[in-house]
């Protein structure tokens, strides 16, 4: 019952975070449901939830430029989702808390590094399909399918690669939930096909459902009052209390 409580709010907290910055969801909720519950277990779950929760936050956007984003993108993170998922399957504990640490961290010093040596550039206001056809965009896709896959995290790279494309917030929030709604889709069907999704998973789903929808409402209404420049800086502050969290964990827990 404690550990249902404590599931609860971290699953609270992080929908209020997401709603806030759009991507955080499950990067803030595994490694703090790691303190009480396993990442192998808790990779599922938030698989489900993250589905629910990028469909509210996109149907709340009613963003139309989205939509311009080509089929080929999805493909490739469909092929990353399905060795993500295999890589889930076999992988060991530890190795799924360190590719998590590394995959925040990488993101927080790449865009710590960014902001002391770019140049402040004019935000992009429409979505270009361009931008999601080269060889590093679905280089990109494949990452975010990768680990979607391995351990519902697809955030960093995607992120990365729009903060470079410098877009307005609110394209960038609503393309990622589109993204990430379809990185759950194809995430939840390989977990279901493994047996990766258990009694235990749906009771806790069904059971905090309601207070994720609540904590993604408050943090939608937070989101509309902010510019993008703040927008931003929040996106790395939650990076950062993420990856010292699972740091911390992995210490006290001698990995």
């Amino acid at each position: 019952m404690k550990n249902d409580l404590l599931v609860g709010i971290v699953l609270f907290s992080s929908a209020l975070i997401h709603g806030l910055v759009g991507f955080a969801f499950a990067t803030t909720a595994l490694p703090l449901l790691s303190l009480v519950k396993s990442v192998k277990f808790s990779v599922p779950l938030l698989s489900l939830l993250s589905f629910v929760v990028n469909l509210a936050t996109f149907l709340l956007m009613k963003e139309k430029e989205v939509t311009k984003i080509p089929l080929r993108f999805f493909v490739a993170i469909f092929f990353g989702v399905i060795i993500g998922v295999y890589g889930f399957k076999i992988a060991s504990e530890l190795t799924l808390r360190i590719l998590l640490f590394i995959a925040i961290l990488s993101y927080f010093i790449w865009e710590v590094g960014h902001h002391f040596t770019g140049k402040e550039e004019p935000y992009i206001q429409q979505i270009n399909p361009e931008m999601f056809k080269s060889g590093k965009a679905l280089g990109v896709a494949f990452i975010v399918g990768f680990l979607g896959g391995i351990l519902y995290t697809p955030g960093p790279p995607i992120v990365i690669y729009f903060s470079l494309l410098r877009l307005k917030k609110d394209i960038f929030k609503a393309t990622l939930q589109l993204i990430f709604m379809i990185t759950a889709l194809f995430t939840i069907i390989n977990h279901t096909l493994q047996g990766n999704i258990a009694k235990e998973t749906l009771y806790l789903f069904f059971i905090n459902l309601p207070i994720v929808l609540l904590g993604l409402y408050l943090g939608q209404r937070l989101y509309r009052r902010l510019s993008t420049k703040a927008f931003y800086y929040l996106v790395n502050i939650f990076l950062l209390i993420s990856a010292v969290l699972l740091l911390l964990k992995n210490i006290s827990t001698g990995g």
